[in-house]
């Protein structure tokens, strides 16, 4: 299910560049207003192993914008798109955005439209845009060390394919039956995108990509996001 906010700010709206946790922590907070819901995707989360899965995502912002030392400045209409697997929480999402609006900081915007839409995926197989970076890495246990992998690396892929299972295990609570694959169209390194996300780094890929598989998977990943970190910005992709 997808929740699309249509933002109307009073006066402009100035971010730092870096401003997905803003977003993350902007949807957290609308959630707490159903606090069983929002206690159990903040803390718990769906589960699989040590790995635990929040199953949201958001695009970034989209508007009209100015950036100068570091800021970005939004002044006109914006547009957030919100997606999950889990119908409640955008609901919940809407239900709150449509009686409080949206705090950014201490800048409130009351003059909010919202949009639900149930979007499914009919195909199984798609040409896909990422709306927002993919990104799959590596944590080293003992050093803690993080290694983000490229789309020029063959475990890219590999890694795509083995968060979809876990991810889908985690939520569903059976594994997949077949495996989804993801293959470059036209990925250059442009496409790249480096962002710190409050004291880490993380580096992601947008690009044009051929999704394939079962077609609940595929309407799966739509709704939940691609690669890792879905619930921090990453992994939102659109059909071309």
């Amino acid at each position: 299910m997808q929740l699309l906010l249509y933002i109307k700010p009073e006066k402009p709206i100035v971010l730092p560049i870096n401003y997905q946790h803003i977003l993350q922590s902007i949807l957290y907070r609308t959630l707490a207003y159903s606090s069983d819901l929002s206690d159990f995707i903040h803390d718990a989360g769906y589960a699989f192993g040590d790995r635990q899965y929040k199953m949201f995502q958001f695009s970034l912002l989209e508007g009209k914008y100015q950036v100068c030392q570091k800021k970005i400045r939004f002044e006109e209409y914006l547009i957030l798109e919100i997606r999950s697997p889990e119908n409640r929480v955008i609901q919940m999402l809407a239900q709150g955005f449509r009686e409080r609006g949206i705090w950014f900081g201490d800048i409130h915007c009351g003059d909010v439209e919202v949009e639900l839409r149930d979007y499914t995926i009919e195909a199984p197989e798609l040409e896909i845009r990422m709306k927002t970076p993919i990104t799959v890495y590596s944590t080293d246990r003992e050093s803690g060390s993080t290694y983000f992998y490229a789309p020029d690396d063959e475990l890219f892929y590999a890694k795509v394919c083995d968060n979809f299972f876990r991810k889908y295990y985690a939520y569903y609570g059976v594994p997949p039956a077949s495996e989804i694959i993801l293959q470059p169209i036209c990925v250059t390194e442009k496409d790249k995108f480096v962002t710190r996300y409050k004291q880490s780094y993380i580096t992601g890929w947008y690009g044009v990509y051929r999704l394939s598989g079962k077609r609940k998977y595929l309407d799966f990943l739509y709704q939940a996001g691609l690669g890792g970190k879905n619930s921090q910005g990453f992994g939102m992709f659109q059909l071309l």
